[in-house]
């Protein structure tokens, strides 16, 4: 992307995790079963270069990943986004917006030999389809581009963004904010693959927050051609003796415990939390149940935090599959707020009528227990969020390893990284979470947006996200011309 628009940046190394530099355009990786591995660009104040990552498994199955980013603003990290690692698509949709602060960016690359045609266009929020147009990306090339900017040209709406492409294609989304302060805010968005497997079965969305600061926007895609329709409700916590309940909250300027939606064919809607101006905040899962004869639509949470009236952070959360065993990175510095802590964090969601335990396991990068364990009661439908140094109060800091989440019953996952910034601002991100019953497989994994040097810096973690699994490969660094790209890692 030009300028600073959609390159992002991570400040995540202590001395404690400071490890030799070396300059390559590609690194050799391994993760064993119940750990992983961090490659970390070292930045540096030379030109801007941006590209993207392959993951390519050598005899072994693919790894889970993320690639963080974040942006450095005149010497303060101001935002920090985790895309998760995607295999390629040859269609796609995504919740577009372009309204004042607000952006809505795509990173697109080819990861065949020859050029791949990108036709596209978009739908506002009366249904209508407009800006019909193509472009091609040459073989192994990449391109990053605001949908205001060419080939996009997309004049003030709300609605979505679709493509397709004449071969597979890696893309991600991103959701920019442009803040109080005139500092750039960067989110991820889920890009729903097409055609999409349509279901009637209520989504859940694992997590939300309003109040104290705290607001939360609820983005839903419908990725048929048909209308839909339904109705969304806000969830407690629930209490050791009482189950989950629908809360009431100021959605879109309605105050009410239940919100019905419709959405026109293609196109999509923004529910947005008022955020109350208390002290407590309401936290919980959310609930997307579709009308009788009637598709669930694609769905993902932005949750924004305020303080002093300044927006300072964000984080996306996608729609979480449920399931009975996860797996997911965690990052502990401190367990105390400090200019710099970086603490991790879970939340989870009971997705069943009864009380549910949950079991939490800790394993080193390397794969070894640590020999601590934890677990808490969740009621039903209810939800829990907790620190990792809650949940381990006895863990010798700094730490960086897996936090296995397991359960006898259906369980939502949500991981999320915060960190205090250089002023003590509180930035907020998720992390993947991988259901260890997922179906294993060897294709390349892509991220296919990555920025260095001008002050950037982007972080992979690649880690065992299925059961007994052991990965091993090499990750390689690509220019936008599709050239290896030399980089400076650690």
């Amino acid at each position: 992307m030009r300028g600073t628009a959609l390159i992002l940046a991570a400040l995540l190394t202590t001395a404690a995790h400071a490890i030799a530099q070396t300059t390559t355009s590609s690194v050799s990786y391994s993760t064993p079963d119940r750990g992983g591995t961090v490659i970390e660009t070292a930045g540096g104040t030379d030109r801007i270069v941006v590209g993207y990552g392959r993951v390519q498994p050598s005899s072994s199955t693919t790894p889970s990943g993320v690639a963080i980013f974040g942006f450095r603003q005149n010497g303060v990290l101001v935002t920090e986004a985790g895309v998760p690692g995607m295999t390629p698509i040859i269609s796609g949709r995504t919740y577009a917006e372009v309204n004042g602060p607000i952006n809505t960016g795509i990173a697109f690359q080819n990861p065949n030999s020859g050029p791949v045609t990108i036709t596209f266009n978009f739908t506002d929020q009366s249904g209508n389809d407009f800006g019909q147009n193509s472009f091609v990306l040459d073989g192994n090339a990449q391109t990053a581009k605001f949908l205001n900017e060419v080939p996009f040209s997309a004049t003030p709406f709300a609605g979505t963004f679709t493509f397709n492409a004449t071969s597979p294609v890696g893309v991600i989304a991103l959701r920019t904010l442009l803040n109080e302060r005139g500092e750039f805010l960067v989110f991820t968005q889920t890009v729903t693959p097409l055609p999409a497997a349509l279901s009637s079965s209520t989504v859940i969305m694992g997590h939300f927050a309003d109040g104290g600061g705290w607001r939360t926007q609820l983005l839903l895609v419908n990725t048929s051609d048909v209308a839909i329709t339904g109705t969304v409700q806000f969830f407690n916590e629930g209490t050791s003796t009482l189950a989950a309940a629908p809360i009431t909250l100021n959605v879109n300027g309605t105050v009410a415990a239940s919100f019905p939606y419709s959405i026109r064919a293609r196109t999509a809607i923004n529910l947005a939390t008022f955020g109350a101006i208390t002290a407590a905040t309401a936290v919980g899962s959310i609930r997307i149940t579709p009308d009788t004869g009637s598709t669930a639509p694609s769905a993902s949470t932005v949750f924004l935090y305020s303080t002093n009236g300044v927006t300072v952070s964000g984080a996306s959360v996608q729609t979480q599959p449920t399931g009975t065993a996860f797996r997911t990175y965690v990052e502990v510095t401190s367990n105390t707020p400090g200019a710099g802590a970086i603490q991790s964090g879970i939340a989870i969601t009971n997705n069943s009528s009864t009380s549910a335990t949950i079991n939490f396991e800790l394993n080193s990068l390397n794969g070894f227990g640590t020999g601590l364990t934890a677990n808490v009661v969740i009621p039903p439908s209810g939800h829990t969020s907790k620190f990792v140094h809650e949940l381990f109060p006895t863990l010798s800091l700094p730490f960086r390893g897996v936090l296995r989440v397991s359960s006898g019953n259906s369980i939502v996952v949500v991981s999320l990284r915060t960190r205090y910034n250089e002023r003590g601002d509180f930035l907020i991100t998720t992390t993947p979470a991988t259901n260890e019953a997922s179906a294993s497989s060897s294709a390349d994994l892509m991220f296919p947006h990555i920025a260095d040097r001008g002050g950037y810096t982007t972080q992979f973690i690649l880690f065992s996200g299925l059961a007994g699994q052991s990965t091993a490969g090499t990750l390689r660094f690509f220019g936008q011309d599709g050239q290896p790209l030399t980089l400076t890692v650690r």
